[in-house]
């Protein structure tokens, strides 16, 4: 009777799981809803198998000292119960990544499963986001608001760029071993990729954009099986770009015109615009004052207003704009450098990948797991602005390839 009850959970785990995908063009709402429920179903599943041990194995140890660390900095926080929430209901995101784990090696045809919904999915985000470009409005009949950007289902909420560049990876890491690159699916993913490339200049989001093209410069310099198909795809991507320029001109102002002005603004080379520029100083500030342990979670939205560290009128937000600056203010050296060592363990991983690719016949690194690196990566890449790192519905994206990277894989 108690293995019937699991396996009923277990197969509202797999649907929840699966709607996971879809759920995030909702918005943070729905999919941290989704996320919270997996991660109480999942600690049930484990206290009814006698498996609670599992949390405490070695590879998990460092999430679980990083939540504790977010709830104790909590109480020297400016704002203590806008601190302690989020950083006492954090531990869900390591618990909805480990219920991944625990369905792939459940179920064997759950990763196929959800290759296909998440599919499925990006297929259809994108469709609607080419029809709002071309119409002027999504299958919905929302219309952008601003002229330049491309928003899709996502409304009033420039994210769509964002959310596609994380989550194709995760598809091309959990399709590279399964398909057969005959001639048939070689054209479809030259076709595929090119569109898919196209479709983020035109979304004119320069940050996911330079994250895409990250992404799948790395793909081709450490992915051997893909690396001619990839060079044909970033070539005819390119004349896609010129292509999109010359079709919109409100795009090509804003991601070559605007983005060179910026980069060369007063005869210096500028990595972030001026106001995200100003949000790093006032975060570095805060920092300067909190060194250790920062000051608490979602205080920067506070403190950014003290005339200590107050820049100029853009340098207030609701947070720093950058990961690592935000880790700083907020979490202090401890939590920056748990970060920052999970980054650079990465770029090392990736390094040797790179040169495997080109030195060694035999890896016994599978591509997917080099894929779900690569993702990783961009991630965490240090040098371009981001939402906030303890965002929900950040969480969940970042969280999501994890359970796929540890599930056979031991990270170090």
């Amino acid at each position: 009777m108690k293995q019937i009850k699991i396996n009923y959970l277990n197969k509202f785990l797999i649907y929840l799981t699966l709607l996971i995908p879809i759920s995030l063009v909702t918005g943070p709402f729905v999919p941290d809803l989704f996320v919270s429920i997996i991660a109480i179903l999942y600690l049930y599943v484990l206290f009814a198998r006698n498996e609670i041990k599992i949390l405490f194995e070695k590879k998990n140890l460092v999430f679980i000292f990083f939540c504790i660390y977010l709830i104790i900095i909590s109480f020297f926080s400016i704002d203590f119960f806008s601190s302690i929430l989020p950083s006492t209901f954090y531990i869900r995101f390591g618990l909805f990544t480990l219920a991944i784990v625990y369905l792939l090696k459940e179920y064997p045809n759950f990763e196929n499963l959800f290759a296909k919904y998440l599919l499925i999915t990006i297929l259809f985000v994108s469709v609607d986001a080419y029809i709002q470009i071309i119409f002027g409005f999504n299958i919905f009949g929302m219309k952008n608001i601003v002229s330049d950007r491309v928003s899709g289902l996502f409304g009033d909420e420039y994210v769509l760029g964002s959310y596609l560049v994380r989550l194709l990876p995760l598809l091309l890491a959990l399709l590279i071993n399964k398909v057969t690159l005959n001639l048939l699916n070689k054209i479809l993913f030259i076709i595929g990729i090119v569109l898919f490339n196209v479709l983020i200049y035109f979304i004119a989001e320069r940050t996911a954009f330079a994250l895409n093209i990250i992404f799948f410069v790395l793909f081709t310099l450490i992915i051997k099986k893909t690396r001619f198909l990839m060079i044909i795809t970033l070539a005819i991507s390119s004349l896609g770009f010129l292509v999109a320029g010359n079709l919109s001109k409100s795009t090509h102002d804003r991601m070559i015109n605007q983005t060179i002005n910026e980069v060369f603004k007063d005869n210096k080379i500028n990595i972030f615009t001026e106001g995200h520029e100003n949000h790093m100083k006032t975060a570095i500030k805060i920092f300067k004052d909190n060194i250790v342990i920062g000051s608490g979670i979602k205080s920067f939205r506070i403190l950014c207003r003290d005339k200590r560290y107050y820049e100029t009128i853009t340098s207030c937000s609701t947070h720093p704009h950058n990961t690592y600056a935000q880790l700083l203010s907020e979490t202090g050296f401890i939590g920056f450098v748990l970060i920052l060592g999970i980054f650079l363990i990465i770029c090392k991983n990736i390094i040797l990948y790179f040169t495997r690719s080109f030195y060694k016949k035999n890896d016994y690194v599978s591509d997917q797991v080099k894929i779900l690196s690569i993702l990783i990566f961009i991630n965490l890449f240090p040098f371009v602005p981001t939402g906030s790192f303890f965002n929900n519905w950040m969480s969940i994206i970042y969280f999501l390839p994890l359970g796929f990277f540890l599930k056979n894989n031991k990270f170090v």
